[in-house]
């Protein structure tokens, strides 16, 4: 098992993962990035037009080795 960090970047800076996860794979540590995403885009979103999140995935040894983006927009057409 290798441990991950998930550093989390949006319009207000960023959070730093300083604990990190311990998962099986890269497979593993991609899937949690995308969760991620998800879950704090569930939490910005009703209070933001305009949301975007990336997520920075790092090995133990601090070389990023995979990012995750998203940018989601709501608003009345009329």
């Amino acid at each position: 098992m290798n441990r991950y960090f998930f550093d989390v970047y949006n319009s207000n800076g960023h959070v730093l993962d300083d604990e990190g996860q311990l998962l099986e794979s890269r497979e593993r540590a991609r899937v949690e990035a995308v969760r991620i995403l998800h879950d704090v885009t569930r939490e910005e979103m009703p209070d933001h037009e305009l949301v975007k999140l990336t997520v920075k995935v790092r090995s133990d040894t601090g070389a990023q080795v995979f990012e995750a983006s998203l940018i989601l927009t709501s608003g009345w057409s009329a």
